[in-house]
């Protein structure tokens, strides 16, 4: 390895480990494990997905149904049935086109999306090339044919107003050419060919605009074609496009974009040297208020590290009304913009795809920077007492899932949820913010996340405070949601000396000389847990999600009080007692007595 890969390599590595962490910090640890066990958590079986696994979850913008879309097969799950179900829906919509082909034809789907104009869902089949929005009924409505190239249930896609925006991800010999596409009734739009491998993750839409000047943002990676082994093997990109662009004059970009400009998205360290390019996935926040619209994005690097990046839409936007282009000295008048009169010299610009020449940069600095394998991201926005806190949901790779609130002094794991009952790849997720339910989904499961449980932080204030969950407060006598009203305490001001309900305390008889051990819950990763007896500490070793007290050879040293004690944000709490004897340390009961206890039973019983 060349000296300057390797300095860069150990400059990495360093700095993924310190980012955002200090001893007393617990940035890359969950506080708590929470397990399918446990009732926020509910899981439900797709039928016949062995080969045709969930790619796609879609709200019904109408109701509280989630749809989960497949490539050949359509999935309704019901929240408010009793109980909850999830059931296969036919599609008959292109039933009238298959012409006696195979009832395949009507149940092959490459888009599911959120429908319009009352109805929950938009739908475009591939072997008929027709789309349709789809009432509650399953019925079309708003039909329209397909022209050309299309994709895939999993590739990103926006439908607006009367016009469908998705695209074709792929590698550089890919048969159908890579990009964004428009398709509506009044004709279609595609990209310019490219011999490049691209990898489009998300599209947005400033709908606030009127439909004439309307924008949509494409953000994706394509391959770098930099053979040098010390640059990055992805290069992150955001394109803008204009809604109405219907493409240039029959000499020049004929139906293709005219519009498109393109900038760089940078998330990393500068100072350190340290990149990430990989773009895995995107969320956003407030998208119907412009000016305040905040995008959140996956990345990952060439070492397998991965982390957040924020940024700004109003900035996004002002890269590309600069108007400062790369390799540009003088470009025409209107460049990129949305306009109907399109001059020779303006297409001829157009066509070479135009970069801006400043890089998108994130409003602070990475977040969740470390070595875990994130593959989803979603986020949600929740007030309390005024101030607003991001809470942010990311899948791992083994099909846990991390809720994460992002803090003044840097990101906290609340949790860690165990959905699944095996390790599996999560092919979706979708949250709903009004119910402030989460789904994501597995090759052969739907799993519904309630994110206002709150019971599972404990029964005490201080395991509420320490929780730091945005969705929950301590009533008073509870831990309790719904209560915007109260702020978001600090866990240093929660009243010490506050200790646990404990368990009922036992009294345990252990024959000498032999081993034993005793186990007390661990509820918090974030704790530190250990054993007093006898104003002595003593190793609590950690299993599972307990800590055990072994002894390894009972003696009279070993009889007496043992309390288990928490510590966590200088609080410490006693969480279980049990009293260790063993049978030469119990009293004998006296002769007499004895004789005395058998007549009092013999007297009774008569």
């Amino acid at each position: 390895m060349p000296l300057l890969a390797l300095y860069t390599t150990l400059l990495a590595l360093i700095w993924t480990q310190t980012v955002h962490s200090r001893p007393e910090d617990h940035h890359h640890t969950a506080r708590i494990r929470i397990t399918r066990k446990e009732s926020t958590i509910s899981s439900f079986n797709l039928p016949n997905l062995e080969t045709d696994p969930v790619w796609k979850l879609v709200k019904d913008p109408t109701s509280s149904k989630i749809y989960a879309g497949a490539s050949h097969g359509l999935y309704e799950f019901n929240p408010e049935k009793n109980p909850p179900g999830l059931t296969q829906e036919a599609l008959p919509i292109f039933k009238n086109e298959c012409n006696g082909s195979g009832s395949g034809c009507e149940r092959s789907i490459f888009v599911v999306t959120e429908g319009k104009n009352g109805n929950p869902l938009f739908v475009c089949g591939t072997e008929v090339k027709k789309c349709c929005e789809v009432d509650s009924g399953y019925n079309p409505r708003n039909c329209f044919k397909m022209d050309g190239s299309a994709g895939k249930v999993n590739e990103s896609a926006l439908y607006n107003g009367d016009t469908l925006y998705f695209t074709i991800s792929g590698d550089s010999c890919a048969t159908d050419t890579l990009g964004l596409y428009r398709q509506a009734n009044q004709g279609y739009t595609w990209p310019q060919t490219r011999d490049i491998a691209q990898t489009y993750v998300k599209i947005i839409a400033d709908e606030s605009s009127a439909a004439k000047n309307g924008k949509l943002y494409n953000f994706y990676i394509e391959k770098n074609q930099n053979d040098d082994p010390e640059t990055p093997l992805w290069i992150p990109r955001v394109s803008r496009y204009c809604m109405s662009d219907t493409g240039g004059s029959k000499n020049q970009l004929q139906y293709r974009w005219t519009s498109m400009l393109t900038a760089r998205l940078f998330c990393g360290d500068k100072k350190m040297r340290v990149t990430f390019t990989e773009l895995l996935d995107v969320a956003v926040l407030d998208p119907k208020n412009w000016n305040t619209t905040m995008v959140y994005a996956l990345f990952r690097n060439n070492y397998n590290a991965t982390a957040v990046c924020i940024y700004k839409m109003s900035e996004i936007t002002r890269i590309f009304a600069s108007g400062k282009f790369r390799h540009s000295t003088a470009p025409p008048q209107q460049a990129g913009e949305c306009v109907s009169d399109k001059s020779t010299s303006f297409l001829k610009f157009m066509e070479k795809r135009p970069e801006m020449e400043e890089w998108i940069e994130p409003e602070r600095h990475p977040l969740l920077v470390g070595h875990r394998h994130y593959t989803h991201l979603q986020v949600d926005s929740v007030t309390r007492n005024d101030v607003t806190y991001s809470v942010l949901f990311l899948t791992l790779g083994n099909g846990r899932i991390h809720k994460v609130v992002e803090l003044n002094d840097g990101p906290f794991i609340i949790a860690e949820y165990e959905p699944f009952e095996y390790k599996t790849h999560i092919q979706s997720m979708l949250l709903d913010r009004a119910t402030k339910k989460l789904y994501v989904s597995s090759s052969n499961e739907l799993v519904q996340i309630d994110l206002k449980t709150c019971s599972i932080y404990g029964q005490e204030k201080c395991d509420c405070v320490f929780a730091r969950d945005p969705y929950c407060a301590w009533s008073g006598s509870a831990c309790s949601p719904d209560m915007p009203h109260m702020r978001l305490d600090d866990p240093a001001d929660c009243t010490a000396g506050v200790t646990a309900k404990l368990m009922s305390e036992t009294l345990v008889i252990v024959p000498p000389n032999s081993k034993y051990h005793y186990k007390c819950p661990t509820f918090s990763q974030h704790a530190s847990y250990t054993w007093e007896h006898n104003s002595k500490k003593k190793d609590c070793l950690p299993f599972q999600q307990e800590c055990l007290l072994l002894i390894e050879n009972m003696s009279e040293e070993d009889v007496g009080q043992y309390d288990c004690i928490a510590s966590e944000n200088g609080q410490e709490r006693k969480v279980l007692s049990f009293r260790l004897g063993n049978s030469a340390s119990q009293p004998r009961v006296p002769p007499r007595l004895l004789i005395l206890i058998s007549l009092i039973c013999f007297w009774y019983q008569g």
